[in-house]
């Protein structure tokens, strides 16, 4: 797929739990301007983040606060196309700041954000699998088979602080 096609992909993903429903954000072409801020809340998580750089279309970063009283969670997610001569990488690095009562509940925030990186990728690449196909619903079984011009690679720094790539 292309780089524009990709990105596109990743910024669709990304808008709909963090700024499909603000008022600056207008549909599938849409990009976010860098400085803007979104919130949103899934139960008792509350998202509050900001755009700190959108580069179209090869990178995007933004600095997220998790908030789930008494923790917080700093999350920084950079997003980094690379084309490729038959296809196009997607890089994500996710790098986390846990406050006091989060460290002590570390194992579950780092499968938390895992997890979350972990879906966002496949979500992505079912996003470009699908635009391929010219499909808008997944296939009865409910699986979707991978796109071989997508790697997902999960790394783990040694001083024990994740980052995902």
């Amino acid at each position: 797929m292309p780089i524009t096609t990709v990105f596109a992909s990743v910024l669709q993903v990304l808008a709909r739990r963090r700024w499909a429903a603000e008022p600056w954000f207008d549909g599938a072409d849409a990009h976010p301007p860098m400085g803007r801020r979104y919130v949103y809340r899934n139960g008792a998580l509350l998202r509050r983040g900001r755009v700190v750089e959108c580069l179209r279309p090869v990178l995007l970063t933004l600095y997220e606060s998790l908030i789930d009283p008494p923790c917080r969670v700093r999350l920084r997610l950079r997003w980094r196309l690379e084309p490729l001569d038959t296809a196009t990488s997607v890089l994500l690095d996710a790098r986390y700041e846990l406050n006091g009562p989060a460290y002590l509940n570390r194992r579950h925030w780092r499968e938390q954000i895992h997890g979350h990186c972990g879906r966002l990728l496949m979500a992505v690449q079912v996003r470009l699998v699908d635009a391929q196909l010219g499909q808008g619903v997944a296939a009865d079984s409910g699986q979707k088979i991978g796109s071989s011009t997508m790697t997902v690679t999960n790394t783990t720094a040694v001083n024990g602080k994740p980052s995902f790539k």
